[in-house]
């Protein structure tokens, strides 16, 4: 194991949408050394092409169109459990 590798921590994060009345989550995996909060935040900004300027302070997400965008948070979890849930997950 690298001194890289021994640093990092796995996470399994979730991305929300809203989109009018309908709503819906999509799960994925990251590692990271790093501050995770911060990690969820770029994926939720790039998740459907947004920028900086689309964060909206009053519902905390970013638009997309007509999609409202939300990093769902995130939870740690073991190595073990990250390299078996990368088979059916996408690593982001």
């Amino acid at each position: 194991m690298t001194d890289k590798e021994s640093r990092m921590n796995y996470y399994l994060g979730e991305i929300r949408e809203r989109n009018g009345e309908l709503e819906y989550n999509c799960k994925y995996l990251f590692a990271t050394s790093k501050n995770p909060d911060r990690y969820t935040d770029k994926i939720a900004r790039d998740w459907r092409c947004s920028s900086k300027k689309d964060w909206d302070d009053y519902c905390q997400g970013y638009w997309a169109n007509d999609t409202l965008i939300f990093a769902d948070g995130c939870k740690e979890i073991p190595k073990e459990d990250f390299d078996v849930l990368q088979k059916y997950l996408s690593v982001l």
